[in-house]
């Protein structure tokens, strides 16, 4: 309970202008008095609905200020992220009831912040549309930037998703229809959205869906792809990487509406949820998407077509753009409204789990190993390091061979193996890789696999190959990765794969 007295609330009240003096006395009375507990005022008052929780609890931690913005009083917090919170409020003077979106107090002098909040107003405020939530003024007030949207009443589509798991097939497609709608409409302006994901949908009481939060619509490719532009925009950085498409390709928005209607058919996120960038970047993570019919088996053909045909990493195979995507929507939705549930082939169905399990079987290959690449060539480095890791290899880069050397030779008795496995390359370190090829011998070096990758510019140095122990191997480049691989397994003495199969 408050110590708090009434009368020491009531003055609170006042000077944080919420009401005037004589505004309340009738519930000071009900509640005992200006000597009363403030906790007896405090239910006058709920009751009476002239205040609200959210009011009275900054009331009681002390807030004088923070309850206006322009004509606008905060009723309750709605929702926050990164950058903004967002407010149920009521314009003092009409009683309207709308959204007020504030840019958090920390980035009032960013400049950067304050540029961007405000552009993606003066954007959204162009757009006029069923499918996405107009916003209709931004101002500041005391130094704090604020946008006035509708308020739609309803949930955003992560909550919605989290609280009854799969949604039925006629709801998920109606949903990511009106999606695709608002989408087009803005992509039809210049506008692509940049941050497509459940929470920046709401859902009205109608079951209508709005998209909110256009905030990276208006991040320039010269703005970098920084940790302040928000954890969504690292997922479409990724997949850009991925896919080699341009920052603003509509197709990402399409791909990650793709992932959404995923979600709500299955109850369960295409890709694995993670906070760390290197993993959220990487193409692993794009590639190792479950097919859909791993969650669902039984679903529609034109489902599952649809699905697939949203989130096909390569981006001439998805759907080209928001028009096709709404109209191939629309066209399923009214087939399954219809009656239309053709049943997706079983022999698809397992053909596509077959493949996700060579998949997955594939990521394991390189499981708990390490390979240590002795390599100054950055392109090689890069190589390596990317496909061997989508192989499950841990990779470890060194671009000095004698340093390499040292690693080993330096070892402690009681340490384990730098690598199960040293490649040196000679396409930068030329002969310097051969002869710490060469010398690649000793108590701990003998038994650990070598190869030696000859450039073509350097094949005149073959000669001085040192491959008389049976753990050592030259792979001449150009080298397909399978070659590799295989030459790993090898060594690893495990069985290899067939060197004219798929890559």
């Amino acid at each position: 309970m408050s110590q708090l007295t009434a009368d020491a609330l009531s003055q609170r009240i006042v000077e944080s202008h919420l009401m005037e003096i004589g505004d309340f006395d009738d519930a000071i009375m009900a509640a005992g008095g200006r000597a009363a507990p403030a906790d007896d005022l405090i239910r006058e008052l709920l009751q009476r609905e002239m205040l609200t929780n959210w009011q009275i609890q900054r009331l009681m931690e002390g807030h004088r200020r923070g309850y206006f913005y322009g004509n606008w009083r905060i009723l309750y917090m709605v929702g926050h992220g990164t950058f903004a919170r967002v407010y149920r409020a009521v314009h003092i003077k009409t009683g309207d009831v709308k959204a007020v979106k504030v840019l958090r107090s920390r980035y009032s002098d960013n400049e950067l912040a304050r540029e961007r909040f405000l552009q993606e107003a003066r954007t959204v405020m162009e757009l006029r549309h069923p499918n996405i939530v107009p916003i209709h003024e931004v101002e500041t007030d005391r130094g704090r930037i604020f946008m006035v949207m509708d308020f739609v009443e309803g949930q955003n589509l992560r909550d919605y998703v989290k609280a009854h798991g799969k949604l039925k097939l006629v709801t998920a497609l109606s949903i990511c229809r009106d999606l695709c709608s608002g989408l087009d409409y803005a992509f039809k302006r210049g506008v692509t959205h940049r941050d497509m994901k459940l929470s920046n949908v709401l859902l009205s009481s109608k079951g209508q869906a709005k998209i909110v939060d256009f905030g990276l619509a208006t991040v320039s490719a010269e703005d970098g792809e920084d940790e302040s532009q928000g954890p969504r925009s690292i997922d479409y950085a990724g997949l850009e990487r991925t896919t080699n498409v341009r920052r603003n390709d509509p197709r990402s928005d399409l791909y990650f509406l793709g992932c959404m209607l995923y979600q709500m058919i299955s109850g369960a996120p295409p890709l694995k949820e993670t906070r760390e960038r290197m993993k959220r970047i990487s193409p692993q993570r794009f590639r190792e998407v479950p097919p859909i019919t791993a969650h669902v088996a039984n679903l529609p053909h034109r489902v599952v077509i649809l699905v697939n045909r949203m989130m096909d990493l390569n981006p001439e195979n998805r759907v080209q753009s928001t028009t096709l995507a709404l109209k191939e929507t629309q066209s399923v939705l009214d087939a399954v409204t219809s009656g239309d549930t053709e049943l997706f082939s079983a022999e698809l169905t397992q053909q596509q789990m077959d493949e996700y399990s060579a998949m997955v079987h594939r990521k394991d290959e390189g499981s708990n190993r390490t390979i240590l690449l002795v390599e100054s060539d950055v392109k090689v480095q890069d190589m390596f390091r990317e496909r061997l890791k989508e192989v499950g290899y841990r990779v470890l880069i060194m671009g000095n061979a004698q340093r390499a050397l040292d690693r080993f030779r330096n070892l402690d008795p009681a340490e384990a193996n730098p690598a199960d496995c040293v490649i040196f390359g000679t396409a930068g370190l030329g002969a310097s890789a051969i002869e710490a090829f060469n010398q690649f011998q000793g108590e701990r070096m003998s038994d650990t696999p070598a190869i030696l990758m000859i450039d073509p510019k350097r094949a005149s140095l073959a000669t001085s190959i040192d491959t008389t122990s049976v753990n050592r191997a030259v792979i001449h480049l150009p080298a397909k990765i399978k070659e590799i691989r295989n030459t790993l397994k090898k060594l690893f003495k495990e069985p290899v794969e067939n060197q004219s199969s798929a890559e």
